[in-house]
């Protein structure tokens, strides 16, 4: 094996760990931060969806800026900023968490004090959130496209797939036992513990992403003509949508726009209060959902090899179009064992949506310059944290639970709009190389 070749395998390996650390720390944190807050408020679930509430609030606000940020700084400076970033986010967060318990369970007229720390504690929690979105976006969508080689890069992101669903399986069991432990003087201990396992998992990333960024041999990042903090707070949506990348992020932001997903609070209420099934049975779909999503991992870079990556991630969102038509028929037909028909179509589409996934994450890596990948990237969280919102919305207007099947052909329906949406923007725009070692034909 070349020194070159084993340079490149270390710096894969070193990405791949420093994404390992991170994800499984902050997959454990935010499966334990509702228990805790309703340790602390018993009772008071609205209390906890609040809280994810002005997170996802503040996180949509500063993702704009947060990208025209990202072109404008260095890659090691960048980094920095992200992973300490989330480093003070969580230890204030534990640091208020604990306050908040002490005050909640020892003052009964302290509600003023307990409204501060609250926030205080959401605002811990939204800056927490943007130093995660800064360093994936610095790690996976400018690192990555410009340190592995571009016949690598498909394999190199199934990787990545394949820690972050296997951090969504894992992380959560270990938490969920950590966080058993609660003796009665100290209730968060199990919480305490979690944090000081992501506080931990950040030292080794950050060292590991500098060492990458120092001994890589990368050049110096172009960046984006610097500014102001007021032109930095301005944003210039029009110019954004304008891109014919925002076609490719549309597509991907109406998949979001969907409630049939094994993970989503919605159907999983929804199959419990009107289909009456079992939690063990909830229990095991979301399992099975991340599982399936494992398959693309597989399937998506073999179609990539055999038939290039557009017509990959076309065969996959496809795919994912014709098992919801087939659920969603079966589901219609409010059977018995359609039902089961119906979630057995939700798990096999989530291989063609995991597959989509995987192909427009690689898209826009190869297609977006060096020196807008913040700007770009930061609008593909803005899209799905909108359809996030507007899905959530929806679900709060919902008069009965019954009304839940609005939501399911409205699901089906972005998910055939998506496809109409890619295959415009892929005949249109798909085919261009983003650099000139490519292949040209690789895209087709």
């Amino acid at each position: 094996m070349s020194m070159k070749v084993q340079n490149l395998f270390r710096i894969e390996t070193q990405l791949l760990l420093g994404r390992l650390l991170t994800r499984s720390g902050d997959q454990a944190w935010d499966f334990v931060v509702p228990f805790a807050l309703l340790v602390i408020f018993p009772g008071k679930l609205q209390v906890a969806a609040f809280y994810y509430l002005i997170v996802k609030i503040g996180t949509f606000v500063l993702t704009p800026s947060s990208g025209k940020w990202i072109d404008t700084q260095s890659r090691s400076l960048v980094v920095k900023w992200g992973v300490w970033l989330q480093f003070f986010a969580i230890l204030m967060g534990m640091v208020f968490f604990g306050i908040l318990d002490s005050v909640a369970r020892n003052a009964d007229g302290a509600s003023g004090l307990t409204a501060v720390l609250f926030f205080a504690l959401a605002f811990s929690g939204m800056m927490a959130s943007l130093g995660s979105q800064i360093t994936d976006i610095s790690v996976g969508n400018d690192l990555a496209p410009s340190l592995v080689a571009p016949e690598k890069l498909t394999q190199f992101n199934s990787w990545l797939r394949r820690i972050d669903l296997a951090t969504e399986v894992g992380a959560p069991i270990v938490a969920g036992i950590l966080f058993a432990f609660h003796p009665a003087q100290l209730p968060l201990a199990g919480l305490f513990l979690i944090g000081l396992w992501n506080l931990v998992s950040f030292v080794p990333e950050y060292f590991l992403l500098r060492n990458v960024i120092q001994k890589s041999g990368l050049r110096v990042k172009v960046l984006a003509e610097v500014q102001s903090w007021k032109e930095t707070f301005h944003i210039n949506l029009r110019s954004s949508f304008g891109d014919p990348i925002f076609w490719l992020v549309l597509s991907y932001a109406l998949l979001w726009l969907s409630v049939l997903s094994p993970h989503g609070v919605l159907l999983a209420a929804y199959l419990k209060d009107e289909m009456s099934l079992p939690e063990a049975e909830i229990g095991l779909f979301r399992g099975l959902g991340a599982v399936f999503g494992l398959i693309s991992t597989v399937s998506f870079p073999y179609l990539v090899r055999r038939l290039g990556l557009i017509t990959s991630s076309r065969w996959h969102l496809g795919f994912q179009g014709l098992t919801l038509t087939i659920g969603i028929i079966a589901f219609a037909m409010e059977s018995g064992a359609s039902v089961y028909v119906f979630l057995g179509c939700i798990l096999l589409s989530r291989v063609g949506l995991y597959g989509f996934s995987n192909g427009e994450f690689e898209l826009r890596q190869r297609l977006i310059p060096e020196g807008r990948r913040g700007e770009l990237n930061s609008l593909s969280s803005l899209t799905t944290t909108s359809a996030t919102l507007i899905l959530f919305a929806a679900g709060s207007l919902l008069p009965q639970t019954e009304d839940f099947k609005y939501l399911v052909y409205a699901s089906l329906a972005a998910a055939l709009l998506a496809n109409l949406v890619f295959i415009r923007w892929s005949s249109r725009h798909g085919v261009a190389p983003s650099r000139p070692a490519e292949p040209a034909d690789y895209l087709t």
